[in-house]
């Protein structure tokens, strides 16, 4: 390995350690207090340090959202990737949104971050919001393609467009899970509780009301 590689490794374990350090502060304070000389005490870097790879605080959170992002978008990548009806490819891309907020809600508020952005000359030139998106529209694709295997193998309803179905999808499924992310960590918001629903029975009840809605006839019983 030469001099430059070197350097590339050490510069990606750095900025690997700021984020890291970043997502344990988030989880523990939330996201509206992160600091960054308190991220900067945490990844045992120099506060200069820290402003070389990420300048502001905003790009720093788009960085976690970078990583967040294509993760997810690789768990959806592979459910594409399995042998199954259209239609059981969507739900599974559905099924895989409520897993990954589940488990990942530090991921979750950073993804979201990226939605309530209002100030564009924050973002100008960060390469890390370029990626974000980038992500997000691979994702999407990837939606799209699962309702268009649907179509083509007779388990969705082929009268639809393709896309506008798959936005209706993404925007529901995104107000579901940010139900699910707000009742998980946020005490002022236990509508699930107070209604003593499942989160589980309420996805499923989701994916029947979506499934049957966008399936064909032959395939609606798969969701009775």
């Amino acid at each position: 390995m030469g001099i430059p590689e070197r350097k590339e490794r050490e510069k990606e374990r750095k900025r690997s350690l700021m984020i890291k350090a970043a997502e344990e502060l988030i989880q523990e304070k939330g996201l509206a207090n992160l600091n960054m000389d308190e991220v900067a005490l945490r990844a045992e870097v120099s506060k200069g340090s820290l402003y070389q790879y990420f300048n502001t605080k905003t790009n720093l959170i788009l960085g976690i959202c970078d990583k967040a992002s294509s993760l997810f978008n690789e768990e959806v990548a592979k459910v594409l990737g399995k042998d199954l009806p259209g239609l059981q490819l969507v739900y599974l891309i559905g099924e895989t949104f409520l897993k990954f907020v589940t488990e990942h809600p530090e991921y979750f508020r950073a993804m979201r971050f990226l939605d309530t952005l209002k100030e564009v000359n924050e973002v100008d030139g960060s390469g890390y919001f370029k990626s974000c998106v980038a992500h997000r529209h691979s994702t999407f694709t990837c939606t799209v393609r699962a309702i268009q295997i649907g179509m083509q193998d007779g388990s969705i309803n082929s009268s639809y467009d393709a896309k506008e179905l798959a936005v209706l999808i993404w925007s529901t499924s995104h107000g579901l899970v940010s139900l699910v992310y707000q009742n998980q960590n946020n005490q002022n918001h236990d509508l699930l509780d107070q209604l003593d629903l499942d989160i589980h029975s309420l996805l499923k009840g989701y994916i029947k009301l979506i499934g049957c809605g966008i399936a064909n006839d032959g395939s609606k019983n798969k969701y009775d």
